[in-house]
């Protein structure tokens, strides 16, 4: 990840103390940005400022957060920034070495929430963020929002972003193929312990009453994977008796 610097503006901020040399690009919308089921960014939720080469579009972002095209698009920074349902007013600094030319720079709004369940099988939603090197983690969708500006005095904001406008992410290849490593049952519920799981894609349960028909979709709440596999819980199996993995 590149080394660029990200300001929060607050009143009385003094763009004029940024350092010289380099690009400064200034940013915020309006508001209430939605994801692509309709509801409004989550507190801590994720823009980034991409590089799109002149001539070239935004090819967009996998589930891994990698990029689709890395030859015409570069990732500069990824923050968790949303605050309010909107990005705040935000100033990227980027380094005169890191800065790219011959294109522009865009800002992206993405959705990066992942879904956890505690020890006690309650499931809790909130973004992913981005990892402590600065590089995306997780990503679910993504929608352009505007191109960044130079005009650090200018106080005009992005439209907001409709729900409608997110794409979803392309899902990386040769991603393992989810197994069941066990199942049990307690208490009435059917435990599914599943192995081969990855961060970046959801996973539940579908069920039937043969090995021939498990079409009762979604009997678990979905959840992210984990490199060291995934525990999902069936709370009311009902009449269903034989179980599989589903990748969301």
């Amino acid at each position: 990840m590149n080394k660029i610097a990200l300001f929060c503006a607050v009143a009385g901020l003094a763009f004029g103390a940024l350092a010289d040399d380099g690009l400064k690009l200034k940013f915020s919308s309006t508001g209430p940005d939605k994801y692509a089921d309709g509801t409004v960014v989550m507190d801590g939720e994720v823009y980034a400022l991409v590089w799109v080469k002149e001539g070239a579009s935004f090819a967009g972002i996998k589930a891994d957060g990698s990029l689709v095209d890395t030859a015409n698009n570069a990732l500069m920074v990824a923050a968790p920034i949303a605050k309010n349902g909107r990005c705040p007013t935000v100033v990227f600094f980027v380094d005169e070495a890191d800065a790219k030319t011959g294109g522009s720079y865009q800002v992206f709004l993405l959705d990066t929430r992942v879904s956890v369940a505690d020890a006690a099988g309650n499931v809790k939603i909130a973004p992913a963020g981005v990892a402590p090197d600065g590089s995306l983690k997780v990503v679910k969708s993504s929608a352009a929002v505007a191109e960044a500006t130079t005009d650090l005095a200018s106080t005009e904001k992005a439209a907001a972003v409709s729900g409608d406008a997110m794409a979803a992410a392309a899902i990386p290849e040769d991603i393992p193929v989810p197994r069941i490593s066990a199942v049990s049952v307690v208490g009435g519920k059917v435990v599914v312990s599943v192995a081969d799981t990855v961060p970046y894609l959801q996973y539940t349960v579908s069920g039937g009453k043969t090995p021939a028909k498990v079409d009762q979709a979604d009997l678990a709440p979905a959840l992210n994977g984990d490199a060291d596999g995934l525990t999902l819980i069936v709370n009311d199996p009902a009449e269903n008796r034989f179980f599989k993995v589903i990748q969301k």
